[in-house]
């Protein structure tokens, strides 16, 4: 069973779909379904090649039930019980290729892990020491010379609320309708759960950095979480404030792990808030999700018409 077909899709995406979504427009527009359009395609491209390494593992059979007789097919055909060469190198390249995706998936998980533990267990220790006794609701307030506001990594659970970080010279900067805004944004980043979208991405772009569409999708998604978390923030309060606390927080050294208030691209943000776009009408939102369902469907699709074609 040949694999070209699943190959061909993973790296037309990855080719072609990657750098158009990049440049497309709409996403402006309709941030939230432009971070799910990235998670969906770069969920298609790991989909298409785990699933043509598998096509590979299976090559040499096409006559017993895929779900029954897969791993005695397998068995049989790396230990050359079929006595076909042909068909044990191409297994043992499924094999091969299956184990290193594998692999590199499990270790970049475990190294974002690790990462955003480290990153919060640092965090509370900065808070205890460095906390003060200024009180901003919603907010954790620390003494640092920058301003800065950023929301602690960690995952969305039911019931609790935001852990989000400010700094001592942000609240003394920024007027109460601009601080109100940026605990706004970054309530926006926990509600949306941003860090689970940011960590699927980053995790592909490290345990792939050969694959530029990983990379790409990385930055784009982190540019677009900000853009929803901007848009979840206009809801309740006024544009223009949260745009003067970007203006007075831009270029802050101060510390900002995970999502800070001054992440993305600044301009584009600014322009966006001061200038807000026409929202996405419902006509081409149906088409992009009738296209994300499409291409998140396709690497199945395409692995059981492989073996059906194969079959005739």
């Amino acid at each position: 069973m040949s694999p070209l077909l699943l190959v061909g899709f993973a790296l037309a995406l990855a080719a072609l779909g990657a750098p158009r979504l990049a440049a497309a427009g709409w996403v402006t527009r309709s941030p939230r379904l432009g971070v799910a359009a990235w998670l969906v395609l770069s969920a298609a491209i790991l989909a298409s090649a785990l699933l043509a390494a598998l096509t590979l593992l299976l090559y040499w059979d096409c006559a017993h039930d895929l779900a029954a007789g897969a791993w005695h097919m397998c068995l049989d055909a790396l230990l050359g019980r079929h006595d076909h060469h042909r068909a044990r190198a191409i297994a043992f390249a499924g094999l091969v290729v299956l184990l290193a995706l594998g692999v590199r998936l499990v270790l970049s998980a475990g190294r974002l892990y690790a990462t955003h533990r480290t990153l919060r267990s640092r965090l509370r220790l900065l808070v205890r020491a460095a906390g003060t006794g200024q009180r901003v609701p919603g907010a954790t307030v620390v003494t640092h010379p920058e301003p800065a506001a950023y929301l602690v990594p960690g995952p969305r659970l039911p019931g609790r609320a935001a852990d989000i970080v400010i700094t001592s010279a942000a609240v003394d900067r920024l007027a109460a309708p601009e601080l109100s805004a940026v605990l706004a944004h970054e309530r926006g980043h926990h509600e949306g759960r941003h860090f689970e979208a940011t960590r699927w991405m980053r995790m592909l772009a490290q345990a792939f950095p050969w694959a530029p569409c990983f990379r790409l999708g990385a930055r784009q998604v982190d540019r677009l979480v900000e853009l929803c978390a901007d848009d979840t923030a206009a809801r309740t309060a006024r544009r223009v404030d949260l745009a003067r606390a970007l203006a007075a927080m831009a270029g802050s050294a101060g510390p900002a792990p995970g999502l800070p208030l001054h992440g993305g691209d600044a301009l584009e943000r600014m322009h966006r808030l001061l200038d807000p776009p026409r929202p996405l009408r419902r006509l081409p939102r149906a088409a992009i999700v009738t296209l994300c369902g499409a291409t998140l469907t396709a690497p199945p699709v395409l692995a059981i018409l492989e073996r059906t074609l194969l079959a005739l």
